[in-house]
């Protein structure tokens, strides 16, 4: 017997997997199958989430503890491990609904419903995608221009201020462009003697 889910982007209904997996197999073995059926790298953090028919969330299952450890707080929810929780133990309705987020940052989400039961097949490995559609969107969007650190940062801004006759605090970065320090304080003192002839 193996379970057939249907899984789709939240927002994106028309990026589809179907996946087969057994319900002895864990929620672990769940998101990496999802992961390598829309081409993520597995690289960030994942939960799902046990919802109702309506999608809202009632209970997490993470792939890493990420709580503070505060085993003392009687309010705490008890932390559950993708890799210690079977799908068996949480498939209580003939279409079963979980919520899946991945990449905490891009918070992609996508939807996991039961949709049948199926005979398994002993020439099949499980987990396994039994039908695939359309295109998955790329996990990240290559950036067309270099992030700069911060050290780089302030060089490049010294050197456009110096190009605009400006001193600033960055006095250090504008030697780097040939910009003397001592020049400048001269230019400071010649504009100076100026302003004092003009009275």
């Amino acid at each position: 017997m193996v379970y057939r889910f249907k899984i789709w982007f939240e927002h994106m209904d028309e990026v589809i997997r179907w996946i087969d997996i057994k319900p002895s197999q864990t929620f672990f073995e769940f998101h990496e199958a999802i992961q390598d059926a829309i081409g993520f790298d597995k690289k960030e953090l994942a939960s799902f989430y046990v919802s109702d028919a309506k999608w809202k969330r009632l209970f997490e299952i993470m792939r890493e503890d990420m709580t503070d450890g505060n085993e003392g707080d009687e309010d705490a929810l008890p932390v559950m491990l993708m890799s210690q929780a079977s799908l068996r133990d949480y498939v209580n309705d003939p279409h079963q609904r979980f919520v899946y987020v991945t990449d905490y940052l891009a918070n992609w989400t996508l939807l996991c419903e039961l949709i049948s039961i199926e005979e398994s097949s002993k020439s099949m490995s499980y987990p396994c995608v039994f039908r695939s559609e359309g295109k998955a969107p790329r996990q990240r969007e290559d950036s067309k221009f270099k992030m700069l650190d911060d050290s780089e940062f302030d060089a490049i801004a010294a050197k456009i201020l110096a190009n605009k006759g400006i001193k600033n605090e960055l006095t250090e970065e504008f030697n780097q462009f040939g910009t003397n320090e001592e020049d400048l304080e001269q230019d400071d003192e010649s504009s100076a003697d100026d302003d004092l002839g003009s009275f």
